[in-house]
């Protein structure tokens, strides 16, 4: 993927080395403007099997990796809940801080996390990797130019599937306080996309429930929505698409055009009716591509001074829509069901 010499690399500390971290190492293969120098987790066994991957040095515990004064960014790639405690650790210790989604648990986390980087004028971006992928891009350069028109409708859904198995084999998974539910943890690129796109919601609808898993959060939920500009739309999100992930689909009706982003992946059109525009030359990405974007484009601002593409506030927008969702549904529980 690079084409030529950086002015220097980047020196990188990823925290957490569970299945996340493992989609990095190719990032990084593939990338001249950053490197990884170590990686943490509190399990010292992980780390270490993590920092052969990386060849680089591993911690059990991540205060240690933000004392290296060489490392100048850092990945966190933990469990959602401790996100905002290592992010604020991290920029308070002069670090340049990546966070994967989502951002935090809270507003209130959020905003701790976007006050300490501005005072210790460090940059901290959320890996909304959506954003970077060519369909999305071709599709929000469409929208920015007027091609589709006036938009009446913009959707989303997600029907994936997790098994009761998937949040059994961490403690964490399906939890209020670390992990979330399907909105928090799966749905929240595809919200964040929608919201890019069509901007702000003004008042929503919605629901919550927990009808396939024996989890604390909720696995399925459906809002209608409708945006500051006056366009309509729903969110429909659950884990529970038995036997394996269905789609990840979202649909912008236009006055001039309408539009399928996704399929299987959100990795080109299924439908794509916009006269004058054609998107036979969107390439489809590559595995972890949008990842591999991000990270180019943090290590480059870092080197160029500049600010990155994904400014601090814009891992609170899709976060900010599920938090009042969250505030204004009651979960519903699926008794018949044993939950």
């Amino acid at each position: 993927m690079p084409d030529q010499k950086p002015a220097r690399v980047v020196k990188y500390g990823i925290i957490g080395c569970g299945a996340i971290t493992e989609r990095y190492i190719s990032v990084f293969e593939n990338l001249n403007t950053a490197c990884v120098t170590a990686v943490a987790d509190s399990n010292l066994v992980k780390s270490k099997a993590m920092a052969q991957s990386f060849n680089c040095q591993a911690y059990n515990d991540y205060h240690k990796l933000l004392a290296d004064q060489d490392i100048e960014a850092v990945i966190i790639a933990t469990p959602s809940g401790l996100h905002a405690q290592m992010a604020i650790d991290a920029l308070n210790a002069g670090k340049h801080v990546v966070v994967e989604k989502p951002m935090a648990m809270t507003r209130e986390q959020a905003d701790a996390m976007i006050g300490t980087a501005q005072k210790a004028k460090r940059i901290l971006t959320t890996v909304l990797n959506n954003r970077f992928l060519p369909a999305s891009i071709f599709l929000k350069k469409a929208i920015d130019q007027g091609a589709i028109g006036r938009i009446i409708s913009g959707s989303t859904c997600v029907n994936w599937y997790r098994p009761q198995k998937y949040y059994n084999e961490a403690d964490w998974r399906g939890t209020r306080l670390m992990d979330g539910g399907v909105l928090l943890n799966q749905a929240i690129h595809h919200i964040d996309l929608l919201l890019y796109y069509l901007g702000d919601v003004k008042h929503f609808q919605a629901y919550r429930a927990t009808l396939g898993h024996d989890i604390e959060v909720e696995d399925t939920a459906v809002a209608i929505v409708q945006f500051e500009n006056s366009s309509i739309g729903t969110i429909n999100a659950t884990t529970c698409a038995y036997p394996k992930n269905l789609e990840e689909t979202l649909t912008i009706i236009g006055e001039k055009g309408s539009v399928i982003l996704g399929g299987p992946k959100l990795n080109g059109f299924r439908a794509w009716h916009v006269d004058g525009i054609s998107p036979n030359d969107v390439m489809e990405a590559p595995k972890w591509y949008g990842h591999y974007k991000v990270i180019e484009d943090v290590s480059l601002a870092i080197i160029e001074q500049r600010e990155p593409l994904i400014k601090s506030e814009d891992g609170k927008i899709a976060l900010d829509l599920i938090w009042r969702i969250m505030a204004n549904s009651q979960l519903i529980k699926d008794v018949s069901n044993g939950l």
